[in-house]
């Protein structure tokens, strides 16, 4: 018959945090686990409002969009306005991250920098480079969410 392993108690979980709870880190060493990240997250987003602000430019100026005769008559009235749409969204939600990422990296305003590693996440924000912002989202949303590193981001910047 199996039995699962028997763990050393960590401690009760109380006022400091849930068991296993080492305390609050510093903001430098929180910071010192997210630095990475919160540089990928901002130079690949501030790549992305470059590339969706020139494909904006571009589709908002007449460019065709696809092959000649890929798009049915019957779309291409709706299909250069929703393109557009999207450009500019896709270019502000990347704005959203760039200064989630900055706050990520001063370890300031968890849920802001939180709700950032997963709006990069989501691949109509980043398009092909999806493939390089959800790893290092993964990364980040993994590190914010202990609780170390949370209580880092409630200290008070007096202190």
């Amino acid at each position: 018959m199996y039995a699962p392993p028997a763990y050393p108690p960590v401690g009760p979980a109380g006022p400091a945090g849930p068991p296993g709870f080492a305390g609050a880190l510093t903001r430098e060493q929180a910071r010192s686990k997210l630095i990475v990240q919160a540089i990928a997250l901002m130079c690949i987003s501030g790549l992305l409002i470059l590339v969706f602000l020139l494909d904006l430019f571009l589709f908002a100026s007449g460019m065709p969009i696809g092959a000649a005769g890929s798009v049915p008559p019957d779309m291409a009235e709706w299909v250069r306005p929703f393109t557009i749409a999207v450009c500019i969204f896709a270019a502000l939600a990347n704005v959203f991250n760039v200064v989630a990422a900055i706050q990520m990296l001063r370890v300031r305003t968890w849920g802001l920098a939180l709700a950032g590693c997963i709006v990069a996440a989501i691949p109509l924000t980043s398009s092909a480079c999806c493939l390089l912002t959800l790893p290092f989202s993964i990364w980040a949303i993994v590190q914010l969410v202990k609780p170390e590193i949370r209580a880092a981001f409630k200290l008070d910047s007096t202190a």
